[in-house]
């Protein structure tokens, strides 16, 4: 099992396997998301969006710890307020996100998006089950044989980039890390630039972001 193409190859399978338009899947390290593989561009940005306003379908499966289903998108609801729209922009109708466990263990999740609105049908469902578990056991297995390595699965090292300029914001706003986040986030999502690109300016001292910066 190659651990440089297994993520890839499980968004392949549920692409195929499943009823759904695009296939994100997240995994984690030290309870954040770590890195991230998707089956095309509007699955990507979906997971983009996500880490950049700490909302959506993936972030409640890690944080809940069980699935979550979203076969309407464009009923009205307070769920998501700022996912919602963006995912509907992009032409996505319903979601659905799968927590990756073993147990206590958690790995990550699969999210599912569908440019037709509902749900699965039952023996979809079934199968996307059946894939997490396989997925979550395969993961483990890298993990448990030392050859799943994070800077592999992200080679830009993206992730490492957005963290690195919270800590800068912390240091400036003399706020803690969560804030500082929130405030990247905010900057973000106001200014409709991706939070990759936002965090480079902060970490190069292009962007000085101050509480003002966010209202």
């Amino acid at each position: 099992m190659d651990p440089t193409s297994y993520p890839q190859r499980v968004c392949s399978a549920a692409l195929d396997l499943l009823d759904v338009t695009g296939v994100g899947l997240s995994l984690m390290t030290n309870s954040r998301l770590g890195a991230v593989w998707a089956s095309d561009p509007v699955a990507a940005s979906l997971e983009d969006i996500q880490l950049t306003l700490g909302e959506g379908p993936t972030m409640d499966a890690l944080r809940w710890t069980s699935p979550v289903l979203e076969p309407y998108l464009a009923a009205v609801s307070t769920r998501w307020p700022f996912f919602r729209p963006a995912a509907l922009d992009l032409g996505i109708e319903a979601v659905l996100a799968f927590p990756l466990q073993m147990g206590v263990i958690r790995l990550g999740a699969l999210h599912l998006s569908k440019t037709n609105p509902g749900l699965l049908t039952d023996d979809c469902l079934a199968d996307a089950l059946v894939l997490v578990d396989m997925a979550a056991q395969g993961i483990l297995d890298l993990q448990a044989e030392g050859t799943i390595y994070w800077n592999l699965f992200d080679p830009v090292g993206e992730r490492a980039r957005v963290h690195h300029a919270a800590g800068i914001i912390s240091a400036q706003l003399r706020c803690d890390l969560a804030t500082a986040m929130a405030c990247l986030r905010a900057y973000s999502f106001s200014t409709e630039r991706s939070i990759y690109d936002v965090a480079d300016d902060v970490i190069v001292h292009r962007l000085h972001l101050s509480p003002h910066s966010v209202e």
